[in-house]
């Protein structure tokens, strides 16, 4: 069973276009699936801090440059979260 706060992340997310099989670029509301770091930081329950030392070190979840602003599409942070999901084996 996957961890509580693994969980409640995950539940923090609100339903993505793709998932649907729609294309998330042609989405009406495409500006609101980009969260700022800021708000990719409160959904990954870490800080805005912890944030900038994963893009300097390459780490964390993927992220979109343009300009000089920083944004989180919010597919790639339900990927993040995906891939760090742990199932702890039943004991044997």
């Amino acid at each position: 069973m996957p961890h509580a706060r693994t969980r409640a992340a995950l539940s923090a997310l609100p339903p993505s276009p793709s998932s649907t099989g729609a294309c998330t670029c042609s989405h009406p509301d495409a500006l609101a699936l980009v969260h700022t770091a800021d708000e990719a930081a409160a959904i990954l329950k870490v800080s805005p801090t912890t944030l900038r030392r994963w893009r300097r070190e390459n780490t964390g979840p993927a992220y979109v440059r343009v300009g000089g602003r920083i944004g989180y599409r919010h597919q790639d942070l339900t990927d993040y979260l995906t891939s760090r999901l742990v199932v702890p084996k039943a004991a044997a």
